[in-house]
């Protein structure tokens, strides 16, 4: 067992090659919780016909068949993952699919009107190496639009006033202080969500907004806590950071009429630097 005040690192925590069975009914889930602000944000944004771009992490793909419909047939879409299976699925004939490593796999330059990616940076090692390579990416006025959970104190402790009552409230707070410090021990960045505005100041993009999110999510069997949960109770117990064996959380979780704070996310958007704008 590891102990929680020495962390290792260990891989990804929601690598897809384990419980693969699961993974494709969660990552629909997550586009469930998280896509509405997604897409408000994407309606502000407002990708013209024509526009390239590029959905990092493409997950189940709701986010990229959405570029698509809004780049139109004029457009390019391409979608990325480093474990591209849950995106044969897309039914949309203007994504591209691709398996594509972000942190190691090249990019062409001054290439994107848009990137998108969400869920994906707060999990990398180096999230700010990765932004440095995909900044120079986008084409001159192009835009980033990243989104990343915080699991820090304080947002935990917003998102938990949202709770309907003290016992959602309290299996939140139990089960996402775990997700940080699992995240913590595998090399992860469970607070990114709230540094994004300055990585992305930092890395020359302008004009930066930045957004808090804190959906609600019903419980279910085949919901949005119940599926994470699942996914991670072996991390969980292998480190000593939550028991899950007298089966109090799941109970829960999979109750329908239970209502949860999702975990807090946080999205930012900014545009790189105008000079040799494409006409």
């Amino acid at each position: 067992m590891t102990d929680p005040d020495h962390p290792q690192p260990t891989p990804y925590v929601l690598d897809s090659a384990a419980r693969a069975d699961l993974e494709f009914d969660r990552l629909r889930t997550i586009e469930q919780v998280y896509d509405p602000g997604t897409e408000e944000i994407l309606t502000r944004v407002n990708p013209a016909p024509g526009w390239s771009c590029l959905e990092v992490g493409g997950g189940a793909g709701s986010i990229a068949r959405r570029l698509a419909s809004m780049a139109g047939e004029s457009g390019r879409v391409v979608a990325t993952d480093t474990d591209p299976r849950f995106l044969g699925n897309i039914a949309h004939s203007g994504v591209e699919v691709i398996e594509h490593d972000i942190t190691a796999d090249p990019l062409p330059p001054g290439s994107w009107d848009l990137i998108h990616v969400r869920s994906v940076l707060e999990h990398l090692p180096d999230p700010g190496s990765v932004l440095a390579r995909l900044i120079p990416s986008l084409a001159p006025h192009g835009q980033l639009f990243a989104e990343a959970i915080d699991v820090s104190a304080e947002t935990l402790a917003i998102a938990a006033a949202r709770a309907p009552d003290r016992k959602t409230a309290t299996a939140f707070l139990e089960f996402a202080t775990a997700v940080h410090r699992l995240m913590t021990l595998a090399g992860a960045h469970p607070e990114l969500g709230s540094t994004l505005p300055v990585i992305l100041t930092a890395h020359g993009l302008e004009s930066i907004t930045h957004q808090w999110r804190h959906p609600l999510v019903p419980g279910g069997k085949r919901g949005f806590y119940a599926l994470t949960l699942a996914r991670l109770a072996p991390s969980f117990q292998d480190h000593g950071l939550l028991d899950t064996t007298d089966g109090h959380l799941s109970s829960l979780f999979d109750d329908p009429s239970m209502v949860f704070p999702a975990l807090p996310i946080g999205a930012a958007h900014g545009h790189a630097p105008a000079v040799g704008r494409r006409q």
